[in-house]
């Protein structure tokens, strides 16, 4: 593919899991013809690093093997720009999408800048040789989850920022070509991380979940007219740790959520299967009891679930992923003869063996006590 901007060549090196100090916050794409992407965020000595990157893999074996990373993306260091989580989706019309987070130093935290959200598209992800387009702005804000289509068309994109105090999101009505910035309700608690997602309920109405810091519970925030107005976001009865989940309407009808099932602890990843648009959790199997975050989950054609996740980011540095199918969940147990559980995408060396490794922390604190100096004039 050409090579645009911040988006660079792999470079085994700069980038190989010799190098990664720590990794995390895994994403995962599916097309139609079941070529799997999968990206993830890591560089620099943590997280934040002006020396931070995504990167982007492919697995044409269901998961089993993962090819070298595809390209990188990167920040810009001469301009304070740090590149932030990236997030795949595949939109109605099959295109991929390859979204990141720029976060601007030299803005302060509640203006509008410091915060965007980039994409590259793919429209022949099934494609021998892959083609992206070049990078484009989308709006303000901090993608982490995956976007919803609505019936009527629109897409939503749940990106948050400290602009005000209710949760943000941006939609388009004409496939992604302009957007706008929208609110939903007001926000529980402080304002943090808002990772949020929507999901459109059968009677219509719009149903928000957000991430909450030191509550324990998920916060919903709920429009019955389709986005013009939403409620003040209150305490739902399912457990959060204050970390990243997975919501989305299944190819069957039912609906999926997929979250670490603790108020405290980023452990028990879970998934979960509805009946009844979220409101009781009947079903559910247990992926990974071990201290692990950050979801994401892709339902192919015939209805199999990629879920990835993290595990250790700094400790372990795994990248997971689970092929299950619904039956798994609601039996509680692996009963598809093609589902597995806990296979590695990536591990980087523990304890780490890179030599570079002090000059690595070094810089990354250098940046951040120039840093403190000048960002947020």
């Amino acid at each position: 593919m050409p090579i645009h901007g911040n988006i660079i060549q792999y470079d085994e090196k700069q980038h190989g899991l010799a190098m990664r100090l720590w990794q995390g916050c895994p994403t995962i794409a599916v097309t139609r013809g079941g070529r799997l992407f999968a990206g993830w965020y890591s560089g620099g000595s943590r997280e934040p690093s002006v020396m931070n990157y995504n990167l982007l893999v492919e697995s044409r074996d269901g998961g089993l093997t993962w090819s070298k990373p595809l390209f990188i993306i990167e920040g810009l260091p001469q301009k304070n720009i740090q590149v932030l989580d990236i997030q795949l989706w595949m939109d109605p019309l099959e295109r991929l999408w390859v979204c990141w987070v720029q976060r601007d130093w030299t803005i302060r935290l509640d203006k509008p800048g410091h915060l965007s959200t980039w994409a590259v598209l793919c429209g022949s992800p099934d494609a021998e040789k892959l083609a992206f387009s070049e990078p484009v702005y989308l709006a303000d804000g901090f993608l982490r989850c995956q976007p919803t289509a609505l019936s009527d068309g629109r897409w939503l994109f749940c990106a948050y920022n400290w602009l005000h105090d209710s949760y943000a999101y941006y939609e388009t009505s004409d496939e992604g070509r302009s957007f706008q910035t929208c609110k939903a309700g007001k926000r529980l608690g402080k304002p943090n991380f808002d990772e949020s997602m929507i999901l459109e309920r059968r009677d219509g109405s719009l149903w928000m979940l957000a991430r909450t810091v030191g509550i324990g519970q998920l916060a919903e925030s709920i429009s019955a007219d389709g986005g013009r107005t939403w409620s003040g976001a209150f305490a739902t009865t399912i457990p959060t740790p204050s970390t990243r989940f997975f919501l989305k309407r299944l190819k069957s009808g039912r609906v999926l959520l997929v979250n670490n099932h603790s108020s405290t602890v980023r452990n028990c990843m879970t998934a979960f299967l509805s009946e009844d648009d979220g409101r009781t959790w009947p079903h559910s199997l247990l992926l990974d009891p071990r201290e692990t975050s950050y979801p994401d989950v892709a339902e192919d054609a015939n209805g199999a679930l990629y879920i990835v996740w993290d595990r250790g980011r700094t400790t372990f540095k795994e990248i997971l992923i689970a092929r299950i199918s619904e039956e798994d969940i609601l039996a509680g147990r692996l009963v598809d003869y093609a589902s597995y559980q806990g296979h590695l995408i990536a591990k980087a060396p523990t304890p780490h063996i890179n030599p570079e490794a002090e000059e690595i922390k070094a810089r990354d604190k250098l940046w951040l006590d120039e840093i403190q100096k000048t960002a947020y004039p």
